[in-house]
């Protein structure tokens, strides 16, 4: 694959996943979309979404945020955002790592300063536009603002 051959993918949007105090909307991303019959299950996810978030919420934390399963051409990644002081985003990239009896973890990147590829920007910017309507707009990160955020999901092509 050239790697300056830009290739939509499709984006599946999953049920939100649970992870240390915290909800986050649940996104794959399939390379190839034939794989989109194969979304991971919400057990696995959760799990892996919690070794990220690992550490319990901290002051100016929000309990929202997202997270994408890229399975892309070149491996699988997990992203992983929560929302902090009403307008930034802490952001986690993590690839997989297959062990010798086929058990996958995510670690960091070897190339750590990467925040996302093309693909991945269209759902964060998604899910930054989501945020400004249903949060910041009214002002509020209540609950009613929370859930109107973690009811307004992406799927599509990217």
């Amino acid at each position: 694959m050239n790697p300056l051959t830009y290739t939509p993918r499709l984006v599946k949007a999953l049920p939100p996943v649970r992870a240390n105090g915290r909800t986050l909307k649940a996104y794959a991303m399939f390379a190839d979309p034939e794989r989109s019959g194969e979304p991971p299950k919400p057990d696995w996810l959760e799990r892996h979404a919690a070794a990220v978030l690992h550490e319990p919420l901290a002051g100016g934390d929000h309990p929202a945020g997202f997270l994408i399963l890229h399975r892309g051409a070149e491996g699988t990644y997990l992203l992983v955002s929560q929302w902090y002081d009403a307008d930034m985003l802490k952001h986690w990239v993590r690839g997989a790592v297959v062990d010798a009896e086929g058990e996958t973890s995510f670690a960091p990147l070897p190339q750590r300063d990467l925040i996302a590829c093309v693909w991945e920007l269209e759902v964060v910017k998604f899910e930054r536009d989501a945020w400004v309507n249903t949060v910041l707009a009214r002002g509020s990160t209540g609950r009613d603002a929370l859930e109107a955020y973690l009811g307004t999901t992406f799927s599509g092509w990217v």
